[in-house]
């Protein structure tokens, strides 16, 4: 098993950057920034890539559907200053699609340690195009 410069395995590090993706990125920023400025192993630096852009991605779908919502919002209290109550489907429709994408969010991140802890490869569609360009 190889090591890391850190003394452990370059699978354990590679779960730990993943858990840390699913901390937040105070966190993420500090083990991902780390690998990548001193770690010298291709798939501990792929980990750490794949990391950040995952963390990147679920920020802005999150950040897409928060402003949907306060769009929601302004439109609703327009409505009901006037009497309609449409919106409020469309508030518990996006309240569920949210929790969803924090459920694929914590699934991801935890799935994806678990392939680093093992030694499989990360594979994922459009993540991997993004990689691939930037690496």
């Amino acid at each position: 098993m190889e090591k890391s410069k850190l003394g452990i395995s370059v699978c354990l590090l590679g779960m730990i950057v993943f858990l840390t993706g699913y901390l937040g990125i105070t966190a993420l920023a500090l083990v991902a920034g780390y690998i990548l400025l001193r770690e010298e192993n291709e798939t501990l630096r792929r980990y750490a890539v794949y990391s950040i852009v995952m963390y990147i991605v679920f920020a802005l779908i999150s950040l897409c559907l928060g402003a949907l919502g306060t769009v929601i919002d302004i439109i609703n209290f327009r409505d009901w200053m006037y009497g309609s109550g449409f919106y409020s489907v469309l508030n518990s429709i996006l309240s569920t699609i949210n929790s969803i994408v924090s459920l694929a969010e914590k699934a991801a991140f935890g799935l994806f340690a678990l392939c680093a802890l093992f030694g499989k490869p990360v594979k994922f569609g459009a993540v991997d195009k993004v990689i691939e360009k930037h690496m």
